[in-house]
């Protein structure tokens, strides 16, 4: 009879330590969770920087080619008008459309008409997750001015402002 009582009093976890048990791992589990998650926020954060910045650099440098070497500025209906040969553009002027920058090479067709002159001001390659969100120019004296807002398509809360400052080379 012993050895049959032996044989059914076979040792285990009691309630409480199935249920501690059960606790710690409930713990550790939403500790990973927290940790993933919070890795997750700030690797979406330091890429929006990081692609952000070279963005704003590859915008800078294109601005910079169509700004610096204008050979006539005006500003006519609050858009600053520009004249520069290099880049074949008379009397054109900066357009924001669908979250890109473009250039409308003319003022003769409204920026809105599907055969406008609008030439990208760079390469769609460079927005593959972001946008631009607006866009400002200012002319006095010789000096260009602006700011741009660079903002993620994905998340709205992701966003930067950038400004400018370029002195015209060809106008005296």
């Amino acid at each position: 009879m012993k050895g049959i009582k032996k044989c059914l009093n076979i040792g285990g976890f009691s309630l409480f330590e199935s249920m501690v048990a059960l606790l710690i791992i409930s713990i550790l589990t939403i500790g990973i969770t927290t940790a993933v998650n919070a890795a997750a926020s700030i690797y979406k954060k330091s890429l929006f920087v990081s692609e952000g910045e070279v963005l704003a650099a590859t915008i800078d440098t294109a601005l910079s080619d169509v700004l610096r070497f204008s050979s006539s500025v005006s500003e006519e209906d609050g858009k600053i008008q520009i004249t520069n040969e290099n880049y074949s553009v008379v009397k054109g002027h900066f357009v924001l459309k669908k979250g890109w920058l473009y250039l409308n090479l003319t003022d003769e067709k409204a920026d809105s008409a599907d055969d406008a002159p609008l030439v990208a001001l760079i390469n769609g390659g460079a927005y593959t997750s972001m946008k631009i969100d607006s866009f400002t120019l200012n002319y006095k004296d010789g000096v260009f001015s602006g700011s741009y807002v660079i903002q993620s398509k994905d998340d709205s809360n992701l966003r930067k402002k950038y400004t400018f400052i370029f002195r015209t080379l060809s106008i005296a």
